[in-house]
């Protein structure tokens, strides 16, 4: 029987419920959403590192625009809690993104279609991942290349690292060699065929950042993550023009507004944005067609939990202009995949793409979220001596 306007569900939002749950180095924050409908959905609102703070933006947004609404009317939520909420930025916008999520989620199931169908359709069979948080346990250039190796076993495109420690803005000779050590241990680990990524985390000066990837190009890095902070676009595309390898930023930049700034330099060879910083899948998507607009890659930023990777393995599916996505899904607490019914799980290095409906993560289990609440010291110390040993 075709369906008809007095059949079709208005899916209008009852109640909205934040979790946040601790996960060793990081405290992952969810939002719950019910319907007059019956279904519901979750979406993630993860932020480093201020869980308490989104999960009481979640409340307040909730309050103010979304209950009673329907969960179809996304862009207009999406842009009355943006512009209402004047200033906006990350805490605000991982709060909406988190309650954005749980709306594609809600309509997807609505309409038993995957997101991904909602956006255009798949034009990927399978993803490629990078592996993250691989190495926390190692320290010595031996234990860096036998942690590499058995990484490059699973089948990952790449694998991405912070080698500087503690290292500032202009790090001693010391530093330096040691952190380029690592590197080549790495590079002996992987072979030739396995890229290698660096991420910087933004701590270096310009002339620092230009100086150590001049060391590091004999190893044939794929690309140089935040050499600098992408705060000053020029400070960053200066090292962008004296290097060779491919410069990759974006994930601290919060809207649309500031990554096309960033891309306006012509310096950036993969933009990174993440989907929960600048407010969900929609701006991701928009961001991803301004990227594509200048001949950019987009390799969405994800170091949080499962329904952010569910969400990017959507949005992956159908850009064209993806790369490959960041996992840490391996190298995480096990109970990630115990919060909803199907959390993704990389296969042979590759994220398969599911064709379940909505985000493709069946129905969050509050109970499983309940049994980790926060854990206050759940932080990532990126400016001190051995911070990857939370890994």
């Amino acid at each position: 029987m075709p369906t008809t306007h007095a059949t079709r569900k208005a899916c209008r939002i009852t109640k909205v419920t934040a979790y946040v749950v601790g996960m060793r180095w990081r405290n992952c924050v969810f939002a719950h959403v019910h319907t007059d409908d019956g279904i519901s959905g979750v979406g993630e609102g993860s932020l480093e590192y201020q869980p308490q703070a989104v999960a009481a933006a979640i409340d307040q947004l909730a309050a103010r625009y979304v209950i009673g609404q329907s969960a179809f009317s996304i862009e207009r939520l999406f842009h009355d809690m943006l512009r209402n909420e004047f200033m906006r930025g990350p805490i605000i916008n991982s709060a909406i993104a988190a309650i954005e999520m749980a709306m594609w989620d809600i309509v997807g199931k609505a309409l038993d279609r995957p997101v991904y169908d909602l956006l255009g359709g798949r034009v990927h069979e399978r993803l490629p991942a990078y592996a993250n948080a691989w190495y926390g346990a190692a320290r010595t250039p031996a234990e860096m290349e036998a942690a590499a190796r058995a990484v490059a076993q699973k089948g990952y495109r790449a694998l991405k690292f912070d080698p500087f420690g503690d290292a500032g803005r202009d790090p001693a000779p010391r530093e330096i060699r040691e952190a380029v050590a690592l590197v080549e241990a790495v590079r002996r680990g992987v072979g030739p065929d396995v890229d290698m990524l660096i991420d910087a985390h933004g701590r270096f000066s310009p002339g620092a950042a230009v100086d150590i990837a001049r060391r590091l190009e004999p190893v044939e890095l794929y690309w140089f993550e935040e050499p600098c902070d992408a705060d000053n676009h020029g400070a960053l595309a200066a090292v962008g023009r004296a290097m060779k390898t491919r410069l990759a930023t974006g994930e601290r930049c919060t809207s649309r507004f500031l990554l096309q700034s960033l891309l306006a330099t012509n310096e950036v060879d993969v933009l990174q944005p993440d989907l929960i910083h600048v407010g969900g899948i929609m701006e991701g998507k928009k961001i991803a067609a301004i990227a594509d607009a200048a001949y950019v890659p987009v390799s969405f930023h994800n170091p949080f939990g499962p329904v952010a990777t569910a969400a990017a393995v959507q949005l992956d599916a159908c850009t064209t202009n993806f790369v490959m996505q960041e996992s840490f899904c391996e190298y995480d607490v096990e109970y990630r995949f115990d919060l909803v019914e199907h959390a993704p799980r990389p296969v042979d290095g590759h994220y398969d793409i599911s064709d379940r409906p909505g985000l493709g993560v069946g129905e969050f289990l509050p109970d499983a979220a309940r049994a980790h609440p926060f854990e206050p010291d759940a932080f990532l110390p990126l400016f001190k001596r051995e911070w990857a040993t939370r890994f």
